[in-house]
């Protein structure tokens, strides 16, 4: 990395110590290992994501708010499979495209 480099990133970015559980690290580490990003970058996913949450009053159950998605999202086929099978194919290349565009 060149000098020019670190000062723009030191500029984008401050540090901030943290102390962490062991077992939280491991949880850190897992996570940036499969999204293949550092820890640092699993640290600010994990702050974008949960700061505007506790902001609001949120608490997030994971497990909770992951069954009821996949609920919904299953329920929701089942009813377009049934009721509208010619658009389902579609729907489903637009959710994907859409998971691109807004997710990524």
């Amino acid at each position: 990395m060149h000098n020019s480099e670190r000062v723009c990133m030191e500029r984008k970015f401050q540090s901030v110590g943290v102390t962490l559980s062991p077992q939280m690290v491991g949880k850190l580490d897992h996570l940036a290992n499969v999204r293949g990003v550092s820890r640092s970058e699993a640290i600010r996913v994990s702050l974008e994501l949960g700061v505007p949450l506790l902001n609001l009053g949120i608490a997030l159950n994971g497990q909770r708010a992951l069954t009821i998605l996949e609920h919904t999202q299953l329920a929701l086929s089942l009813l377009v499979e049934r009721q509208y099978p010619e658009d389902s194919d579609e729907l489903i290349r637009a959710a994907m495209r859409n998971v691109r565009e807004h997710h990524a």
